[in-house]
């Protein structure tokens, strides 16, 4: 009879009842990497970038996105060593606005290698070390705020000449500077260089400049220790019993993709 119907749904909320009150940290949405850099970060010296072994090295509970974009610079109106037309200003980039709409957990920092170039190096660097720091600014004003983790340019093998870029620049202009803002700043950093330099006769590819996938695997191991560092302080200074890391880095990047090869074919860093 139609009195006796509702009886019916008793079994049915009995099995829904244990998933209604299921633990909230079950179901926490994953922790975004935004990592944000040129070709090196795009995986330009190898068939896997350091951001797609990353996101295996991490496994569940995080999700690893890669902004990295050929040729870019830190600087405004950077150029290509030959003086080719163009901007390549990482922020004129649809990466970079996706970067910024991803809710990332922690932005890696990567960038540098092409301000190096002689047309963009100019004499002093002062264009490069005003771009770097206007792009550390533009992710620490993010709601809500990310951890910036600073990595280090890696060194040029045998100093070379490679699409415009030396060593003598990177590492006695670029890379003083990225320490520089993680010192003074306090923000975490990984020195790509320590990790790759014991490594140096085979984790490159043939350009001296890209790390190919034994070097991106370094990489990656370096990046994934540094992260589940900061999970740990952020789970231990958090308070989570009230629910305010829940949906803090809640939602995803958008259709950002996890590999973004698709800016351009070619393999410049």
């Amino acid at each position: 009879t139609p009195m006796k119907r509702p009886l019916l749904l008793l079994p049915l909320l009995a099995f829904a009842l244990p998933a209604l009150a299921q633990d909230p940290a079950t179901n926490a949405a994953p922790r975004v990497i935004a990592c944000v850099g040129d070709s090196i970060t795009w995986g330009g010296g190898g068939t896997n970038s350091y951001p797609s072994i990353l996101g295996r090295e991490l496994g569940e509970g995080w999700k690893v996105l890669n902004f990295g974009v050929n040729s870019r610079t830190a600087r405004r109106n950077g150029k290509e060593f030959d003086l080719r037309p163009g901007d390549l200003d990482y922020r004129k980039t649809l990466n970079y606005t996706k970067a910024l709409r991803s809710k990332p957990f922690a932005v890696i920092l990567m960038i540098g290698t092409n301000d190096s170039k002689p047309p963009n190096w100019e004499e002093t660097g002062d264009a490069f070390r005003a771009g770097y720091a206007d792009l550390v600014d533009d992710f620490l004003a993010l709601d809500p705020r990310p951890f910036v983790v600073i990595g280090v340019s890696p060194t040029v093998k045998g100093g070379g000449f490679t699409y415009g870029v030396t060593e003598k620049i990177v590492g006695g202009g670029v890379v003083p500077f990225q320490r520089k803002v993680a010192e003074e700043k306090g923000f975490p950093l990984v020195d790509c260089r320590a990790v790759l330099d014991p490594h140096i006769a085979t984790a490159y590819s043939r350009d001296g400049l890209h790390p190919n996938d034994e070097g991106n695997a370094l990489l990656a191991a370096a990046f994934a220790a540094k992260l589940r560092e900061l999970a740990r302080e952020d789970e231990e200074t958090t308070p989570h019993a009230e629910g305010a890391e829940d949906q803090s880095h809640a939602e995803s990047a958008e259709n950002a993709e996890t590999n973004s090869h698709a800016e351009s074919a070619e393999k410049q860093p």
